[in-house]
């Protein structure tokens, strides 16, 4: 996880190589600016082709953030411990030195209790206003656990802050005691910290859907969206820079804007964003790319050193088409991977009124595979629809080389035979010229929700 005080670029859940490339990209434009520190991450495992893209371009892959809410552990403060087996002086000087409660640990460094100055006075009292020095000087060589408070709380440094704020509430305690998973001493979290925890700050890019967001972003403060994708509704409490282009990559936005900021990425930034191009319109293929994506990419190329600097046109189109067609290569294919994971991989949500669906796509190079594994596609769309409560699931499988796709679809009956596509049997439709999710698939999937709605 980022530190909190950085902003977090990142995103829709289950990334594919563009959401990764833009996110990286933007990060580094943006850090390059000045002022904020920026870093890149990814809500979900790399598929096989940005793994490959990662790897051509030798980029570190961003770090994985499953969630932005507020953890317990990112408000531990590092406060000195007592051993079990100190004195009540050791103890009166840790607090003296610190002004914090003193945690007094077992051999294992874990909590045995909590001291604090209170607690250690009540102890002393009697002790404090006798004028035997002798009596004085025995009382605080006792054990410090003789003093313990055995009712403090101790929080998990992994908990996330909004499901402990009911604890935290009816406790009396100032401070908290914070262990990690193996139950050893972490630091002291102040309940004040609790009550009023920083807020991750957080740019958008390659999606503006708070259902696509990652885990914790309705807890999150959204400063900037820089996205291709249809307008969705995501509330924010001031105004922001928000950015939507109909371009056929995010990449190609992150491209442009350097441009305009006159900013130049290094080779290997280059690469990994002209990947993200390639990949979104599967090699100037898909009915989503524009002039502008070209224009991204042939500079992304020549920045990229995919080409001598003196090379001709036609020779960074050469180039670009074989990154581009070993770069799909990499990711296609159903091969052996489970069912699940070919689902799961690339996968997204959308609602219309009361109804729900998810439209998954994978890519191949010819659709002879897709025979032999559609009873195990077919069963691993009715366990997401089932558990997902969707009313339609669809993995749309794209032939990346004849630009045709096939849609293994399970849902409402009147919902399947409401899209607009040839049924080849039960549970496959064919897609001839489909390649598109977002410009092609999911308008047909709107309009024949909207319909049933």
């Amino acid at each position: 996880m980022p530190l909190p005080d950085s902003i977090l670029v990142i995103g829709h859940r289950n990334p594919d190589t563009d959401a990764v490339a833009s996110a990286v990209g933007y990060a580094w434009l943006l850090n390059s600016l000045g002022g904020d520190k920026y870093v890149a991450g990814r809500t979900g495992q790399l598929n096989a082709q940005t793994a490959f893209a990662l790897q051509r371009f030798e980029v570190e892959s961003p770090g994985l953030v499953t969630d932005v809410h507020p953890r317990v552990g990112e408000l531990s403060e590092t406060v000195p411990s007592l051993r079990k087996g100190q004195t009540l002086l050791n103890a009166c000087q840790a607090i003296a030195r610190t002004r914090r409660p003193a945690p007094l640990l077992d051999e294992e460094r874990r909590p045995i209790g909590l001291l604090s100055g209170a607690g250690l006075f009540a102890n002393l009292a009697d002790a404090l206003s006798s004028t035997s020095v002798l009596a004085l000087a025995k009382e605080f060589d006792r054990p410090a656990e003789t003093a313990i408070d055995h009712t403090s709380v101790v929080l998990n440094c992994n908990d996330f802050v909004r499901d402990v704020i009911p604890q935290v509430v009816r406790s009396e305690q100032d401070d908290f005691i914070v262990v990690d998973d193996e139950g050893q001493y972490r630091g002291l979290c102040r309940k004040a910290a609790l009550m009023s925890p920083p807020v991750r700050r957080l740019v958008l890019v390659d999606h503006n859907e708070a259902g696509q967001a990652v885990s914790g972003a309705d807890e999150a403060e959204v400063v900037e969206v820089l996205d291709h994708h249809r307008l969705s509704a995501l509330p924010t409490a001031v105004p922001i820079r928000f950015q939507i282009e109909p371009v056929g990559s995010c990449s190609t936005l992150v491209a442009e804007r350097a441009v305009e900021l006159n900013k130049s990425f290094p080779p290997a930034l280059a690469g990994l964003l002209l990947c993200g191009i390639l990949s979104d319109t599967l090699v100037f293929r898909s009915p989503t790319v524009t002039a502008r994506d070209r224009v991204a990419a042939y500079r992304l190329a020549r920045l990229a050193n995919l080409v001598a600097e003196n090379a001709t046109e036609d020779q960074v189109t050469e180039a670009i088409d074989q990154l581009g067609e070993t770069l799909l290569g990499a990711g296609a294919g159903l091969g052996t991977r489970p069912a699940d994971e070919i689902i799961s991989t690339d996968i997204k949500f959308y609602e219309e009124g009361a109804l729900r669906v998810g439209l998954a796509q994978t890519e191949v190079t010819n659709f002879s595979e897709l025979n032999t594994r559609l009873p195990e596609l077919r069963d691993g769309l009715q366990k997401l629809a089932d558990g997902q409560k969707l009313a339609m699931a669809l993995l749309m499988v794209t032939d990346v080389v004849r630009g045709n796709s096939r849609l293994v679809a399970v849902g409402q009956p009147r919902l399947l035979t409401a899209l607009p596509y040839t049924h080849i049997s039960d549970n496959l439709m064919d897609a001839p010229g489909v390649m598109s999710r977002k410009k092609q698939l999911l308008p047909a999937v709107l309009a024949a929700l909207s319909e049933l709605a």
